[in-house]
C-alpha cells in the first residue's frame, strides 16, 4: 500500500469516528444527521481512494441511513447508488449492488423523482442479468412500469427496448410481445409514426420466431387498418417475411432479412 492510499484511509477513519459523534443523542444534544451524513460521504470516499472498497461500501450505506433520518431522500438515493457502484465495479458483487440499486430507486420515488427511481431499476436488472434472469427481466419491467405510471414512457423508448430485447434473447416471446404492444401503446400517439411501424413489424417477427405464423398473420392483416402502416416499408418487409415463412422460401426469407437490417428492427430480436 503506497503513502497516498495510507493517508487516505487515515482520514476516512478519522471522517467515521466525525461522523459518529454526531449520530449521538444525550440530554443536552440531538444528532445532526446533516452533518454525520457528510461525514460518512466523505469516508466512503476516502475508503475508496484508499481501496478498501468494502469499507467504502459500508460508509456510504451509513450516509444513506443518515440522510433519511434528516428526510433528504434524494441524497440518501444518490448514496446508495455510489455504494452499488462500488460493489458492482469494484467488488465484483451485483447482487449486493443490485440490491443497492433497487433501494435508491425506492428513495428516489418518495423523493418524487420517478426518472431517477426508474434509472436504478434498470441499473439493477443490468447487474442481475448474468446471475437471475428472472428477476433482470422484473426488474427491467418495474421501471417501464415507473415510466407509464408518471406519463413519462414516451422518454424511456430504449428502456422498452432493452427489455424487450433481454426477453427476447431468453425466448419469453409472450411477454415480449406483450412490452412491444405497450411500447407500441405509447409510440402511436406520437408523431414519429416509422417508430410505431417498426414495433407492429418486430411484434410479427416476434410472433414467427416463436412458431406461430397463425398469430403472425393475423397481427398483420389487423396493423394493416393502421393508417399509414399498409404503405409502409414495414409493411412490405412483414409481407415479405410472411411470405418466406408460408413458401419456406429461402430467397424471400434472405431479402426481407436485409430489410430488417437495414430499418434496425433485426437488431432487436436478432438472437431470438
Amino acid at each position: 500500500m503506497g503513502a497516498s492510499e495510507e493517508a487516505r484511509l487515515k482520514d476516512a477513519i478519522d471522517y467515521m469516528k466525525e461522523a459518529d459523534k454526531n449520530t449521538e443523542k444525550s440530554w443536552f444534544k440531538k444528532p445532526d444527521w446533516d452533518i454525520a451524513a457528510q461525514y460518512y460521504e466523505k469516508a466512503g470516499q476516502a475508503f475508496k481512494a484508499g481501496k478498501s472498497y468494502d469499507q467504502a461500501v459500508q460508509a456510504f450505506i451509513k450516509a444513506s441511513d443518515a440522510m433519511i433520518q434528516a428526510t433528504s431522500y434524494f441524497m440518501a438515493g444518490r448514496a446508495l447508488e455510489n455504494g452499488g457502484n462500488i460493489a458492482l465495479q469494484n467488488l465484483g458483487q451485483p447482487e449486493r449492488a443490485a440490491d443497492m440499486y433497487k433501494r435508491a430507486s425506492e428513495l428516489f420515488m418518495q423523493n418524487m423523482t420517478p426518472d431517477r427511481a426508474a434509472e436504478m431499476l434498470e441499473k439493477s436488472a443490468k447487474a442481475m442479468e448474468p446471475i437471475s434472469v428472472d428477476q433482470a427481466i422484473e426488474l427491467y419491467i418495474g421501471a417501464c412500469n415507473i415510466y407509464e405510471g408518471e406519463d413519462r414512457a414516451r422518454y424511456a423508448t430504449d428502456t422498452f427496448k432493452r427489455t424487450i430485447a433481454l426477453l427476447v434473447k431468453h425466448r419469453r416471446f409472450e411477454k415480449a410481445t406483450e412490452i412491444l404492444q405497450r411500447l407500441g401503446n405509447v409510440q402511436k400517439d406520437t408523431t414519429n409514426k416509422m417508430a410505431y411501424y417498426k414495433t407492429l413489424l418486430s411484434i410479427i417477427i416476434v410472433q414467427l420466431a416463436a412458431g406461430d405464423e397463425v398469430e403472425a398473420g393475423k397481427r398483420f392483416q389487423a396493423y394493416c387498418s393502421v393508417e399509414g402502416f399498409v404503405k409502409s416499408e414495414e409493411s412490405a418487409v412483414a409481407h415479405q417475411m410472411l411470405d418466406a415463412f408460408e413458401h419456406r422460401d429461402q430467397g424471400y426469407y434472405n431479402h426481407a432479412h436485409c430489410h430488417l437490417g437495414r430499418l434496425g428492427v433485426w437488431r432487436r430480436i436478432r438472437r431470438a
